[in-house]
C-alpha cells in the first residue's frame, strides 16, 4: 500500500489533498506544490515542457495515458517522490535514460505501447531500487524480453494480452520475490515449467491460454494461494488439478467459462479450499458432491445451465457454505 506524506493544508471539497486527482495541467500548476496526484490521461493536444515537471516534486502518481506521446519528456526523471506512472496507450520508442533516477517508482505501466522498443526501455529502469510492480500487457510481444529478466526485484508482473505460443522455462528462478504473475490471454500452448521455481507466488493468472495440462513442477509452489484457470478450452481439468492438489496454501480457485458439465473428480481431492468459481459453466444440476470439502465458505456457480429449486439444496448441517447462483 502507498504510504502518503501527511499535509498541514486545507481540504479541497472534503478531499485532502494528498489524495485529490487532479486532471487540469492549468489547474495544477496553480500550486504544484500541493500536487500528489496528476491524471492527465487522454488529452492528445497537451505539450509539456521540461520546466513544467520540474514544479512538482510532491508527485506521487503520473498519469498520461492514452496521450499519444511520440517522445516521452525526459524531465519527468526528476520527479524524485513519483511511485506510479502509468505511460499506456502512447506512441514512444523508448523510455528516456533519465528514468534511471526515478528512485522511488513502484509502479509503471507500459501497456498497449506498440511501438516501444520494450528491451531497450526496460534497460532504463531496470536498476531502479523500489520497482516492485510492471505491466506489459497488450504490446504484441511474441517472447520475453531479454531485458524483463534484470528486473529481479519485481513483486507482480503483468503480460496479458500479448502473443506468446511459448515462453522459456529459464530464468524464472530470477524472480524470487515475485508475488503475482498474470499471463492471461496469451494463448499460450504450454505454460514454462519455470515458474514452478517461483517459491514466493502466492497469485496465478492463466486464464484464455491453449495448454493441455500444468506443468509438473506447480506442486512446488508452497506458497500459492489462488490460481486463475479460466477460459481453458484446451486444458484437461482433471489432470491440471492433481498437480496442485496438495499444495499446502492454496484457498482460491477459479473454473470459469471452462465447458464443465459436472465437477472433476481431482477437484473434491482440494481439501484445504475456501473459495471456488464455477460460473460460466453447464452445469444441469447443482453439484451436491463439494459438501465434501469442508473447508468451503463461498461456491459461485452463476452463469450455469441448471433451474434453482431450493429443495435441491441437500448440504448437511455441518456444511456451511455460501453460494451465488
Amino acid at each position: 500500500m502507498v504510504l502518503f506524506k501527511q499535509l498541514n493544508a486545507q481540504k479541497i471539497s472534503d478531499t485532502p489533498l494528498e489524495t485529490k486527482n487532479f486532471t487540469s495541467l492549468e489547474e495544477a500548476l496553480s500550486n504544484p506544490s500541493l500536487v500528489y496526484r496528476l491524471d492527465l490521461s487522454n488529452q492528445k493536444s497537451i505539450i509539456f515542457s521540461d520546466s513544467t515537471w520540474s514544479k512538482f516534486q510532491n508527485l506521487e502518481y503520473l498519469s498520461l495515458k492514452n496521450d499519444h506521446l511520440k517522445e516521452i519528456p525526459s524531465a519527468i526523471g526528476n520527479l524524485s517522490s513519483l511511485k506510479v506512472l502509468d505511460l499506456s496507450g502512447n506512441d514512444f520508442k523508448l523510455l528516456p535514460q533519465s528514468f534511471s533516477r526515478l528512485e522511488n517508482l513502484r509502479e509503471i505501466y507500459l501497456n498497449d505501447d506498440n511501438k516501444m522498443d520494450v528491451n531497450q526501455s526496460l534497460i532504463a529502469i531496470r536498476d531502479l531500487p523500489n520497482l516492485r510492480i510492471l505491466h506489459l500487457e497488450n504490446d504484441n510481444l511474441t517472447s520475453a524480453p531479454t531485458a524483463l529478466f534484470d528486473l529481479t526485484k519485481l513483486e507482480a508482473l503483468y503480460l496479458d494480452n500479448n502473443h506468446f505460443s511459448t515462453l522459456s522455462d529459464s530464468n524464472w528462478a530470477k524472480f524470487e520475490n515475485l508475488e503475482y504473475l498474470s499471463l492471461r490471454n496469451d494463448h499460450l500452448k504450454e505454460i514454462p515449467s519455470g515458474i514452478g521455481s517461483l517459491k514466493k507466488l502466492k497469485t496465478l493468472d492463466l486464464s484464455g491460454n491453449d495448454f493441455a495440462v500444468l506443468p509438473q513442477s506447480f506442486s512446488r509452489l508452497e506458497n500459492l494461494r489462488e490460481i486463475y484457470l479460466n477460459d481453458e478450452n484446451e486444458m484437461d481439468v482433471n489432470q491440471s488439478l492433481n498437480i496442485i492438489k496438495d499444495l499446502p496454501n492454496l484457498r482460491i480457485l477459479h473454473l470459469e467459462n471452462d465447458n464443465l458439465e459436472s465437477v472433476p473428480q481431482n477437484l473434491l481431492n482440494l481439501t484445504r479450499l475456501e473459495a471456488l468459481y464455477l460460473n460460466n459453466n453447464s452445469f444441469t444440476k447443482i453439484p451436491i458432491e463439494l459438501n465434501q470439502l469442508k473447508n468451503l465458505n463461498l461456491i459461485d456457480l452463476h452463469d450455469n445451465k441448471f433451474i434453482l429449486d431450493a429443495k435441491d439444496l441437500r448440504f448437511n448441517d455441518s456444511f456451511k457454505v455460501k453460494m451465488r447462483f
